[in-house]
């Protein structure tokens, strides 16, 4: 059963009206993509009349970028529970990846969608990153990374590592013979990530 305008619920309120929409919007785009994205679907999703959507967000472009940076918003605000620990660090966030994979898979969508448009909150996002490329230069000046290697080069590193798994589950299943979401999996790959910590350390 199609839902229309007439019978979709009206907002009560703004703000809980476009966390709905936002919701249903991240599920949407993670799953069809920007082209393959219909705001039809978002409002019956979201349960709201779909020219809300356009007075709030103006068209599809202008829902994808909110619904990123909500995404976005939402990641800073775990900044605190993020370990010290390299080693816990990279577990932290394979597990984090996997938890929250309409959060991968909307990045990869702004990826193929991208054609050399600046980058949806892109100075706060280069911050945020390079707040992570400070925690690596302690950890090498309090001893505990070797600082023989290039800090930028380790988060690029650290990144494809606790990236791979949500983004080509098929291939990580291949190769492993298990399920990214299996707890054999996500004991092999937290193994391995606490492996390569330990070999960064420096030499004794």
């Amino acid at each position: 059963m199609t839902l229309t305008d007439a019978e979709m619920i009206p907002p009560k309120k703004e703000v809980n009206s476009q966390e709905a929409i936002l919701k249903a919007a991240i599920e949407e785009f993670a799953e069809r993509g920007v082209d393959g994205a219909r705001i039809e679907s978002v409002a019956r999703q979201a349960k709201f009349n779909k020219s809300l959507i356009y007075r709030y967000f103006n068209d599809k472009h202008g829902l994808f970028e909110a619904a990123l940076k909500s995404k976005l918003e939402e990641r800073s605000e775990n900044v605190e529970k993020i370990p010290i620990d390299i080693e816990e660090v990279l577990q932290f966030y394979f597990e984090e990846n996997l938890r929250d994979q309409n959060y991968v898979r909307v990045l990869l969508n702004e990826a193929q969608q991208n054609e050399g448009a600046p980058l949806i909150d892109e100075p706060w996002r280069r911050e945020y990153y390079q707040n992570h490329i400070n925690r690596v230069k302690q950890s090498q000046a309090d001893g505990t990374i070797s600082d023989e290697f290039d800090p930028v080069s380790l988060m690029l590193i650290f990144t494809a590592l606790v990236f791979f798994p949500a983004t080509l589950p098929q291939l990580a299943q291949m190769i492993s013979g298990h399920s990214v979401d299996s707890e054999e999996f996500k004991v092999i790959w937290k193994e391995c990530l606490g492996t390569i910590a330990k070999l960064l350390q420096p030499d004794e």
